[in-house]
């Protein structure tokens, strides 16, 4: 019967160590979900402010034109990568909560990554409606180029900037409401992990109150037995005291009755 309880043991130990190394797999997945990701959005945004301070307020060359497209065409498969990095990052974390959500230790981490790609789906959108503005301001140059070869005396590049500022002004705006957006999401998506975080911590204090309470359950039994071992050693003690007296009296007797 022990060799029988050993094995079943050797075969948990063996379960939890091969639960152990796919989590690492799994982990060393996300980790480079997570890094490709913010390179990427790196990139994207070094990219964005560059096009933004280089074609202000002013309407492309033709040369300037084509570098437009280009950079337009990048960002979209850029979109489009950080797309597919997020879907699949957020697929693993669902895999990885089903089989490993048992450990506490786990599923902690597991709830911090799915933070992670919580803010990653905010910047992802935020991504999105700068390169939307990015199209709108290049439609409006396009338009007004058109206009002004078709009709040079009755626009002026004065009115055209001033639309543009006007424009460039609302987009500034709405990019300043979903940054304060994304900052509330981000705070909210922080205080629900503290929240799960401290029920797992709530759930292991109520076991282990739970566990005192057996145990106090059977301190009046345990005090029982100690009094009745230390009443039957007291009376122990009395009579192998009297039966040493005895032993001594009746030598005595015998010693000097002689």
């Amino acid at each position: 019967m022990e060799q029988k309880y050993g094995a079943v043991n050797d075969d948990e130990k063996l379960n939890e160590y091969n639960d152990s190394i796919r989590y690492r797999e799994y982990k060393k997945y996300i980790r480079n979900i997570q890094l490709n990701f913010e390179k990427i959005l790196t990139e994207f945004n070094d990219n964005i402010n560059k096009h933004d301070n280089s074609y202000k307020n002013r309407i492309p060359n033709k040369q300037e034109e084509d570098e437009i497209n280009e950079f337009l065409l990048k960002n979209k498969k850029k979109i489009q990568d950080l797309e597919y990095l997020h879907k699949d990052g957020i697929q693993n974390l669902d895999t990885m909560k089903k089989y490993f959500n048992k450990y506490s230790t786990y599923s902690l981490e597991i709830t911090r990554y799915f933070s992670i790609f919580d803010k990653f789906k905010i910047q992802l959108q935020t991504m999105k409606n700068k390169m939307d503005k990015a199209y709108f301001h290049n439609n409006i140059y396009l338009k007004k180029k058109k206009e002004n070869i078709n009709n040079i005396n009755s626009t002026s590049i004065s009115d055209m900037n001033n639309n543009n500022n006007n424009m460039s002004h609302v987009f500034s705006e709405r990019i300043a409401l979903e940054n304060s957006l994304s900052e509330l999401d981000n705070m909210l998506s922080v205080g629900e992990s503290t929240t799960f975080q401290l029920k797992l911590q709530n759930n292991n204090i109520i076991k282990q109150l739970k566990k005192m309470n057996t145990f106090n359950k059977y301190i009046p039994q345990i005090q029982k037995i100690l009094k009745k071992i230390k009443y039957y050693s007291f009376k122990r003690v009395i009579i192998l005291s009297i039966t040493i007296s005895i032993c001594i009296f009746i030598f005595c007797i015998f010693k000097f009755g002689k």
